[in-house]
């Protein structure tokens, strides 16, 4: 029941955040500071009907396997930790090394074969998301201390 819940909760959160900034703002058709949160709640929207539609299908079939509070632990202390490294680095390094770092450090130790060519894509997706986001929708990143 509970994994019914979650989609529908997304569904309701995302079509909420697209109608608010939809209505608030007013300037989606200029793409202004309506467009971006509009967007994204149409997306979270769409995600979330369609995870409710996959557990529709697969109702039956999956089969819940127990938490481990040690393991889950570990993993939520890594990401606070990585959160917090972000928060306190970001400025002094910029965007896109920490970027890459955190990249990196969450997707190597997942990776058997071609690691060095799997870090240097990370790197240049990490160039892509800076170029999308400080120039072309002019959202300020933090260039860092080292490039200024």
């Amino acid at each position: 029941m509970f994994r019914l819940v979650t989609p529908l909760i997304l569904f309701l959160f995302g079509l909420l955040i697209a109608i608010y900034s939809y209505r608030t703002y007013g300037d989606f058709a200029e793409y202004g500071a309506a467009f971006y949160p509009t967007i994204i709640g149409i997306l979270v929207a769409f995600f979330g009907l369609v995870d409710f539609v996959m557990e529709l299908k697969i109702k039956g079939k999956y089969v819940f396997q127990n938490f481990d509070l040690v393991q889950d632990g570990k993993i939520i202390l890594l990401m606070i930790g990585i959160v917090g490294f972000y928060i306190g680095i970001s400025d002094y390094l910029g965007f896109v090394i920490t970027t890459s770092l955190i990249l990196i450090f969450m997707t190597l130790p997942f990776i058997k074969k071609y690691k060095i060519l799997t870090a240097l894509f990370l790197f240049i997706l990490s160039i892509g998301i800076y170029l999308l986001f400080a120039k072309v929708l002019l959202v300020g990143l933090p260039a860092g201390a080292l490039f200024e």
